[in-house]
């Protein structure tokens, strides 16, 4: 959807502000969807057009029912299709003749029945809609809810209230359940979106349409996929800048289902491209539907947290505990002497006016309300989490109303609240929300909430420079085409060495390596001193070209994991030691021909590698997303790769602020610095790999995965002990 584009404003309207609707399926039957959404349209306040449209003609609901939409006589904004599937590419062919721009068809039958016919007829949607130029919303979706000009063009039975959250979700369900639910929860909506099975207008399009849009706040996602992740990721980097962004992201990915070839596979799941999305933006990712609706709560009816030094306030230690003990990262600073002086002669002697304030039991409406003037007025505290207990003497109302107050004296500090407990503490919560303030059920969701505000104000700078641009313009590098051209020849490629033939790539998924070689020297990758051996004797004159110690490791493209079948040995050091390796590996690989459900096992020969000494072990890695496209990784390497399962992910390509980023974020980060008397380790070389690799997984296209393991970390440089390629 082109925004900007010479129809921007006119769909913009279409959408969110049309002045006219049609009805296409209007029934005079209530209880069917087609009554109930003209229903709505004409009970719930919206004062536009409304078009019933139903083949029977006659009338529905004191309006006059159409034919077709072709015999209206006025022009129409949106038409709403809620007819059997099988009749809506006729429906929506009709709509284009008529110029509408825009539709919503909440119809089912589509692709989500998983049929040919059902995706036939969305294909054939699709091509309707780019024929007639109209945007598209569905099919097999809620439809769309505008609460500031009473329009409700959807079967949700009432409107929410009206304030700033654009709700887009993949989910009817969810949105309604949203909806039902908003006045408790303390969110008013811009509007609520329901996508459906996206065959035109997608994620990102919402996306931009609400970035657009003077009313929402704040945008929150529901999502069970992402139809092209880089898109949604360079337009979500732009939008964030201005207007937070709220994901609940549902269900697994093709890549996490199925059975991973390399370790950053089975790492990624099905959630490392979200997270590297989110991370990469500057996007609120809430992991469970409780934490997606604080978020849109706190976001939209708050202002930025300017720094992380908070203030607790509470009539309770228990509460007050729990809500210090969820604050990190953010700060509990004292009150600055004059504050607290002036603070404590209004508290009784047994109160504390230490960070938290605690204004013990019997608290009243005077001791919240000196407390929260007194944040308000110290320049030590941008923040406050008041919490309350409802004991015998508490008047929760009034200390609400106080709250409400002081807020409306200072809008520029955020207070997040959470009144613990039930029917005694229901109405003092029902003034907070009703004035906009959060209130939440537990102190760990206050202060977490309040996080989520100071995260939104000091990311700002990131969420521009995280923005993904490649490195080169221009791929560097050809010779893997000529990989593919050759795995279709029956000979095979030429090779470095006379007389070693190189398994085409078409025999097996691991890029061999020469190639990796050639690979990883355009890229400046630093590899170990190595030379494939076809027979005993050329292993030892290979090892003692390198020198001693090497290690041997087997050559084969259909053997992904060498070391799970004893296709590694290491530390050698003698002509004896590496006869006893050769033929060892290659009976343990001849024994696993045997006994595994390969159809077969080539043998290349063995690679005879320069043997490093022991040190930091790092992974760095690539994959390759189905939505989002490259990804890259880096964690704890060696053999405990998986077992600790230290990693962080990024979207390719990548610079070097975010290389330092993932690995700060590990928990393996204080190995790096140095532990126990050890040197510092050369961080900028292992960053600078990361970048490298990420390049070369957006700039090679033919890579699926790879693994660089283990990656080890000295004091000056790194070398890359092993490496695999999977093309």
């Amino acid at each position: 959807m082109q925004i900007d584009g010479k129809y921007g404003i006119i769909i913009g309207m279409s959408l969110l502000s049309p002045l006219s609707i049609a009805i296409i399926g209007a029934s005079a039957t209530p209880g069917k969807v087609g009554h109930d959404i003209v229903k709505n349209l004409l009970t719930q306040g919206y004062k536009g057009a409304v078009y019933p449209v139903n083949p029977k003609g006659g009338e529905i609901l004191g309006k006059r029912a159409f034919a077709t939409v072709k015999d209206i006589p006025k022009s129409v904004d949106l038409a709403i299709i809620v007819i059997p599937a099988a009749a809506v590419p006729d429906a929506l062919r009709e709509c284009g003749e008529k110029k509408i721009p825009s539709a919503v068809v909440i119809s089912a039958g589509f692709s989500e029945t998983h049929t040919e016919e059902g995706k036939s007829l969305e294909e054939e949607l699709k091509q309707i809609a780019k024929q007639y130029d109209i945007e598209l919303i569905g099919p097999n979706c809620l439809g769309i809810v505008r609460p500031s000009i009473h329009m409700n063009a959807s079967f949700a039975k009432e409107l929410p209230p009206a304030g700033g959250v654009a709700l887009i979700s993949q989910s009817g369900a969810t949105a309604v359940a949203l909806m039902d639910s908003a006045s408790t929860l303390g969110i008013a909506f811009s509007s609520i979106i329901s996508i459906g099975n996206k065959a035109v207008l997608d994620e990102s399009d919402m996306l931009e349409l609400c970035a657009k849009d003077e009313e929402t706040k704040v945008i929150g996602f529901y999502l069970e996929s992402i139809r092209d992740g880089r898109r949604f990721l360079e337009t979500a980097a732009r939008v964030v800048q201005t207007k937070p962004i709220v994901l609940l992201k549902a269900g697994t990915s093709e890549q996490g289902k199925k059975a991973a070839s390399s370790h950053t596979g089975a790492l990624a799941g099905s959630d490392a491209a979200v997270d590297a999305l989110c991370k990469q933006t500057g996007i609120h990712r809430a992991h469970s539907y409780e934490e997606f609706c604080d978020l849109l709560s706190v976001l939209s009816t708050q202002p930025p947290l300017l720094s992380p030094r908070i203030a607790i306030i509470t009539n309770a230690g228990g509460p007050g505990i729990l809500a210090t003990d969820a604050t990190a990262p953010l700060q509990l600073p004292a009150l600055s002497s004059s504050i607290e002086s002036k603070l404590r002669e209004q508290l009784p002697p047994s109160a504390s006016t230490a960070n938290p304030i605690d204004l013990i039991g019997d608290a009243g409406v005077d001791r919240y309300r000196a407390a929260l003037i007194a944040c308000r007025e110290d320049k030590n505290i941008d923040g406050v989490v008041v919490l309350l207990t409802p004991q015998v003497m508490t008047p929760c109302e009034e200390i609400a109303e106080n709250i409400v107050d002081v807020m409306k004296e200072n809008t520029l500090m955020p207070v997040v609240t959470c009144f613990m407990g039930g029917e005694s503490v229901r109405e003092g919560k029902n003034i907070l929300r009703k004035n906009g303030v959060p209130v939440f059920e537990t102190p760990e969701r206050a202060v977490r909430a309040l996080q989520a505000l100071h995260l939104f104000f000091c990311q700002g700078d990131k969420r521009t420079k995280n923005a993904p641009s490649p490195i080169r313009t221009q791929p560097a590098l050809s010779f893997l085409a000529d990989v593919s051209k050759a795995s279709t020849s029956a000979s095979s490629l030429p090779s470095a060495k006379q007389g070693f033939p190189i398994t085409p790539r078409g025999d097996g998924p691991l890029l061999d390596e020469q190639h990796v070689s050639k690979l990883f020297a355009d890229y400046n990758l630093p590899l170990p001193a190595q030379a494939l051996a076809k027979s005993v004797e050329e292993a030892v004159k290979i090892a003692e070209a390198i020198g001693y110690p090497v290690i041997a490791k087997i050559s084969s493209p259909q053997i992904l994991h060498k070391t799970d079948i004893g296709g590694v040995r290491a530390n050698l050091k003698s002509k004896k030691e590496i006869h006893q390796a050769y033929n060892d590996i290659i009976d343990n690989v001849q024994n696993f021909a045997k006994t595994s459900n390969e159809q077969r096992v080539t043998i290349n020969g063995v690679l005879v590698q320069q043997f490093l000494p022991v040190g930091n072990e790092f992974i760095v890695g690539g994959l390759r997303d189905q939505s989002f496209g490259p990804l890259v990784m880096v964690g704890l390497g060696g053999i405990y790769t998986e077992l600790f399962r230290d990693v962080s992910f990024r979207i390719a390509p990548i610079n070097v602020e975010d290389a330092y980023a993932m690995l700060q974020e590990l928990n393996a980060w204080k190995l790096l610095l140095g532990m126990r008397g050890k040197p510092q380790a050369d961080i900028d070389a292992l960053a600078q790999t990361i970048v490298k690799i990420a390049q070369m997984m957006h700039e090679c296209t033919e890579i699926l995965e790879l693994d660089l393991n283990p990656v080890l970390v000295g004091s000056f440089g790194i070398v890359i002990a092993d490496a695999k390629v999977i093309v």
